[in-house]
Parts: C-alpha cells; structure tokens; sequence
C-alpha cells in the first residue's frame, strides 16, 4: 500500500524509534532562523539534549523565517509567516494522530515524542493550537510526552485564553515553561514592537489558574552564555539548562530535579547558578 510523504516519513521515524529505541524531539525555531540555522539548531538539540542518557531523533518543523535582525520589518515578516505557518503545523499534527491511530497494538515503538518551541516558534504553536481547535472542535489529542516553552516570544497572558494557548496543556502529559526576565530579546519585543509582557521573560501573568501540569521554571541565574549577549539562547546554550531538560526528559518529577529552588509564591521553580554565582 502507498503512503503519502507523511507516512513515510512516520514510519521512517517509527521503525527508528523501536530499532535504536529512541525518543523523538520535534523543534520549532525562533525569530531570524532560516532552514539551515535551524537544522544546525536541531543538530546541536540532538547532541546535547538527551533521554535517560540516550540520544534523541530530533524532527525539525521549520516555518519560512527571513533569517535575518535587521532592518526591523523582519521582525513583523517573520511574525505573519509563523501565524500563517500554524495551518500547516496544525495539519502535520493532525496526519501524525491518524498515523498513530491506524497503528497496530504490536507496532508500538513504545518511546515517546516531546516537543521544543523557542520564541517566536512558540507563536507559531499558538496558531497550530487554533488550527487543531478547529478542526477538532475543541478536544486536542495528546500527543506529546512533554513539551517545552523556551524563552517565548508570546503573551504572558496565552493560558488564559481558548484564542491563544489555553488548550496546549491537552497536547501533553507536561508543558514545561523557561522564562528570564533578564532575557534581553524580549525585551526589546516587548518595548519596541508592542506586544504585551511577554511569557518567556516573566512566565503566565495569572500563575493560581493555571493546571498543575504546567510546570515554571526561572532561569534568571542561568541565562549568560559567552556566545549570547542577549541571553535569549540559554536553552541550548548554558550546561544548567540543558541539565534541567535532561533530567524532565530522563522522567524525574519536579521536586526530583537536581539544582533547582521552588518558590511558593511564583508558583516556579529557580535554577541554581551554583557556587560560582551566576553560570557564565
């Protein structure tokens, strides 16, 4: 029987998955990442990123960034094509969940798939949100094992409304959100493009409501890398976070993670610099 491209590319992934068996990342870049800086993006998640010690097959969806800062148009381009983009994400999600559901019981790879959005691909994934709500009417399939929001390119206030990311938490066992409000590139978001307060520089605007499945986590002590001056790559740039991800991607619980501090009236937890102060 043929299958379309998707298929193919499914199962591709699935008999890696089993034989190797391996977890599968899927990525979705930020603002100024053309295809190849977001390959080489994915490649450097691959090598670092890792699953109970294990590497991961890393699947990239890249929506048609310009590549580039400046001049600041790009900026306002790049966000229209990731809005735009949420229709075909919304569909891949849909073509993966009919995959999955035409699966024999004996065809598990039983491995799990987990999801990275960076900035502006976490308004991407607002739109492909909005794509599966309407096509689903609402009820979006869990899909995901768990998925992480790094330094969000979006409104502090998206999980309160059904129009933004309110309904993502259902497309997961855990949504896992790295924020710093030292985070530079948001900042100049948020004061020179007017947008509201932005998700990734102080986390959800509204933290009691939210469910407990979504998981803060403060990385203002670790967001400085010697090769990022607007600390806004720290997901993949500084050893402590990278660390943390390891360790929710190895399946430890919150309270097990090592090197974190929870503060009760954030509702969040703080990654610790370690003895030498702030991680450089």
């Amino acid at each position: 029987k043929d299958q379309p491209p998707s298929g193919r590319i499914f199962e591709a992934l699935r008999a890696s998955m089993a034989d190797k068996q391996l977890d599968v990342i899927c990525y979705i870049h930020g603002f100024a990442s053309d295809i190849q800086t977001a390959l080489e993006r994915a490649a450097e998640l691959k090598d670092k990123y890792k699953v109970g010690g294990q590497d991961a097959e890393v699947f990239v969806f890249s929506w048609p960034s310009n590549g580039k800062v400046l001049p600041p148009i790009n900026y306002f381009d790049d966000r229209d094509d990731a809005r735009m983009s949420g229709v075909a994400m919304a569909r891949a999600v849909l073509k993966l969940r009919d995959y999955l559901l035409e699966l024999g019981r004996d065809q598990s790879c039983k491995q799990s798939l987990h999801l990275v959005a960076h900035s502006m691909g976490n308004f991407a994934l607002r739109w492909a949100v909005q794509g599966l709500r309407s096509e689903l009417a609402g009820r979006l399939p869990r899909l995901f094992d768990n998925v992480f929001l790094m330094a969000a390119d979006e409104d502090n206030d998206t999980f309160e409304h059904d129009e933004k990311l309110r309904l993502l938490p259902d497309l997961a066992n855990r949504l896992h959100v790295y924020f710093s409000p030292d985070d530079r590139a948001l900042f100049i978001s948020d004061a020179t493009k007017a947008n509201p307060d932005r998700l990734g520089a102080n986390g959800p605007r509204v933290r009691d409501g939210i469910p407990f499945k979504i998981v803060l986590v403060d990385c203002r002590n670790v967001d400085v890398s010697s090769d990022d001056v607007s600390n806004h790559q720290y997901y993949r740039l500084n050893p402590r976070v990278v660390a943390d991800v390891n360790q929710v991607l190895a399946g430890r619980s919150p309270e097990a993670i090592k090197d974190r501090t929870f503060s009760p009236d954030g509702r969040s937890w703080r990654i610790d610099a370690g003895p030498a102060g702030k991680a450089k």
